[in-house]
């Protein structure tokens, strides 16, 4: 009967990691791509692209946080059998978040180049990076509508649809870039007009779905009552994961400021060695959604063996994921010469070592990304602000500051800072907080139905 068990589960694991997975690497290795095509333009370009898409990677991870919300209210729900709160909560989620998403974008885009000048880009940065920046910062509502759709369609076990959506969408962002780049030579604006173009794509499609197909679910906007109490839910639990993204974020793009105030170069290096990172480590992205949707289910239905059986197996399928791919990682760092020939011999040569380093800590890394959608599918959302607080902020950006200054270690010393003063203590947090017990609470409505059903 256990075997019978965890094949089952290992099934309804793979049927939601699988998709997700490879949705988010060809969705990054078409962005890689695009990096490549932007790459040709020159290092100042790469790196005043690169800079600003930290400054957006930040609003799409903190906006992020809406579609992890809707996922794990929504599988609570379904959990518990509760099909009419599941469409209320995905009506309601998509209305808060296309509200937010358009308050954090519109300033953004008006205010471009005079944010990456108040951060402390140099001219050359700010001219390029400003307009591509103006942009791309109005495609924040198209890809946070897509994201909380595709969680409402992982979440009613339809994990497929956003795959099969997402990758013909995505695929046109490298395909227009060079149409936009060379034949009509638009410059690092060309590229954001394609991604633009593209997410609008996306998002129409995804919403036509999750609300005018057989496979999705009818619009129920919530009454007065409903929603306060949804607002309720959902502030507790998807503020802490607003603020955990915007100290994480942040903290990504100090520490590329950080390589900024060394150098053109050395900020490159970086650029180049996070976006081939991003492609391989989220082949194990669907792991993070596993976890986030089944545990939740599990604590919806008040389930607490197969709150601990479903996290622990997730995690072992991660650590196994993250060594196949981190090894593939390493073996790309010999062909950065082939995708970026027009960068220095100094760049190649640092991301050479940069790519080597990054691909050992790929367990590390896994392992934060599912303990992560873990605690926060239990509600604990609290710790998970302040982990990040600590491993950023009074761990990995002071280490990275001492070892690369100081020291005199340069960029080494901002690897080496992130990696071991963030990464590691974070996975130390992670794992303490797990083992500990304390991040879940069955759910009341379960138990309460499931004592009077026993009754």
């Amino acid at each position: 009967m256990l075997c019978f068990v965890t094949a089952d589960i290992r099934r309804e694991i793979f049927k939601i990691a699988l998709p997700v997975s490879l949705e988010s690497t060809v969705q990054l290795a078409l962005g890689f791509v695009n990096q490549v095509i932007v790459g040709t333009l020159g290092t100042a370009t790469i790196a005043a692209v690169g800079l600003a898409n930290n400054v957006l990677f930040i609003g799409i991870l903190c906006l992020n946080t809406l579609g992890a919300g809707c996922a794990i209210l929504a599988s609570r729900a379904r959990g518990r059998g509760d099909e009419a709160a599941v469409k209320r909560i995905v009506s309601f989620f998509l209305g808060f978040s296309l509200v937010l998403a358009l308050l954090l974008a519109l300033p953004l885009g008006l205010g471009a180049s005079s944010f990456l000048k108040l951060v402390g880009a140099n001219p050359e940065i700010t001219s390029i990076g400003g307009p591509y920046l103006s942009l791309v910062a109005l495609s924040l509502p198209l890809i946070t509508l897509s994201v909380v759709s595709s969680a409402a369609f992982r979440s009613i076990g339809r994990a497929r649809i956003p795959m099969l959506v997402t990758i013909p969408a995505i695929t046109l962002i490298p395909l227009l870039s060079w149409l936009f780049v060379f034949p009509l030579e638009m410059g690092a604006v060309g590229a954001a007009v394609a991604a633009l173009v593209a997410q609008g794509v996306r998002a129409l499609v995804l919403l036509g779905l999750i609300f005018g197909s057989p496979w999705g679910l009818r619009w129920t906007w919530p009454d007065l009552r409903q929603a306060r109490r949804l607002l309720g839910e959902a502030v507790p639990l998807v503020l802490p994961l607003f603020i955990t993204e915007v100290v994480f974020s942040g903290g990504v793009f100090l520490f590329a400021l950080l390589f900024e105030r060394l150098g053109t170069q050395e900020l490159a290096v970086f650029q180049i060695v996070s976006n081939l990172e991003m492609v391989f480590i989220t082949a194990s992205a669907g792991l993070h959604y596993a976890a986030t949707v089944l545990v939740a289910q599990a604590i919806g239905r008040a389930d607490s063996p197969g709150v601990w059986g479903v996290s622990r197996l997730i995690w072992r399928i991660g650590l196994f994921s993250a060594a196949i791919f981190g090894l593939v990682f390493a073996l790309f760092a010999f062909l950065l010469p082939l995708l970026y020939p027009n960068t220095t011999p100094q760049v190649q040569q640092w991301a050479f070592w940069a790519v080597l380093l990054n691909a050992l800590f790929q367990p590390v890394k896994v392992s934060n990304f599912i303990f992560f959608g873990t605690l926060a599918s239990g509600g604990d959302t609290r710790f998970l602000l302040l982990s990040d607080f600590v491993t950023v902020f009074l761990v990995g950006l002071p280490l990275a500051w001492l070892l690369a200054f100081p020291v005199g270690l340069g960029l080494w010393g901002i690897f080496l800072g992130r990696l071991l003063g963030e990464e590691t203590v974070r996975v130390a947090m992670f794992l303490w907080r797990y083992r500990g017990g304390q991040w879940f609470r069955l759910d009341s409505k379960a138990r309460a139905l499931a004592a009077g059903n026993s009754a």
